[in-house]
């Protein structure tokens, strides 16, 4: 007999679990139709399970995105996506194994207590933003790397999400969405020289739906926090 607890997760995650399984089967069926190589699918497959814990902010999405971040780094390296695979290897592997012990250590369920930026942290992230996005266009127009503009965007706006996740600040919620609207973006350009990349689209589109996901329960998580912090009392209450 099922706990109440698995019942209330599928009642709760059935619109994610059933994008979850046409997701899966799209990629299979792209993957073999458009001869996709086994490795290159690999991550999408486990990036499934990260972005339906990511949707319900469950601090071990970190950990198990940290391990498949250097399988992404591969597949981006093979596709001249310099700025991304270098992103996968030096930033998203060792900064979600570091989110994970730091989110452990302030955990709020499975989850962790969050934090909210100041509109001066805000404006000098956007600054230093716009000035590593000219610096890093220049790097990859002298290395010759493919579809430059976006691909130094959604790498620039990943490395911002990362650390901003890794601190617990709410701010990484909108630019996970963001992120997902470029990366579709990417994709659909790349399928006319490689089509096989139809299996990213498809994972890409279920990511984006997570991350949408993500965005208002992390606004309410947050509100909830708020109210427990106003009143200590029912902090042991609120916590889920």
């Amino acid at each position: 007999m099922r706990s109440p607890a698995k019942l209330s997760f599928f009642r709760e995650n059935l619109p994610m679990l059933l994008g979850l399984a046409v997701t899966a089967a799209s990629v299979t069926l792209t993957g073999i139709f458009f001869h996709q190589s086994f490795w290159r699918i690999l991550p999408l497959y486990v990036s499934m399970a990260v972005a339906l814990l990511q949707s319900r902010m469950n601090r071990y999405a970190s950990l198990l995105g940290s391990v498949n971040s250097l399988v992404y780094a591969a597949v981006y390296f093979y596709y001249r996506l310099y700025a991304s695979a270098a992103y996968a290897l030096l930033v998203s592997c060792p900064v979600q194994a570091v989110t994970f012990v730091r989110w452990s250590k302030k955990p709020w369920g499975r989850s962790t207590v969050f934090r909210k930026l100041s509109r001066k942290a805000r404006l000098l992230l956007l600054l230093g933003a716009v000035l590593a996005e000219g610096i890093l266009l220049l790097v990859l127009f002298l290395t010759g790397g493919s579809h430059t503009l976006l691909d130094s965007s959604i790498t620039l706006i990943g490395i911002v999400t990362a650390l901003l996740t890794m601190l617990s600040y709410i701010e990484y919620a909108p630019l996970m969405v963001l992120n997902g609207i470029l990366s579709i973006l990417l994709y659909i350009m790349m399928l006319g020289e490689h089509p096989e990349q139809t299996t990213y689209l498809c994972f890409t589109l279920y990511s984006l739906a997570s991350s949408t996901i993500a965005f208002f329960r992390i606004r309410k998580l947050y509100a909830k926090q708020q109210a427990a912090a106003a009143s200590p009392g029912s902090a042991g209450d609120a916590r889920d």
